[in-house]
């Protein structure tokens, strides 16, 4: 199924068959759906989703001995 940003259905979808779908985009529309993601409404949900973020300064590359369960912590 190939849905339109809008939400509708541009092609398909393929329920009894095999095939491959085509359909032609407006790029611009891309941008616009983008711009619309209510990131304060509905799916903005903290009892579900949280950000942390590390503020520690790590290392590039972390070195685990052979048989241990992930890399030293020093």
């Amino acid at each position: 199924m190939i849905v339109a940003p809008g939400g509708k259905i541009a092609a398909g979808p393929l329920h009894e068959e095999l095939g491959i779908l085509y359909a032609d985009i407006d790029p611009e529309r891309i941008g616009m759906a983008r711009r619309s993601l209510d990131v304060v409404g509905h799916y903005s949900r903290p009892d579900v989703f949280q950000l942390h973020v590390n503020t520690k300064p790590l290392r590039p590359v972390e070195f685990a001995s052979p048989g241990s369960a992930g890399p030293e912590v020093k």
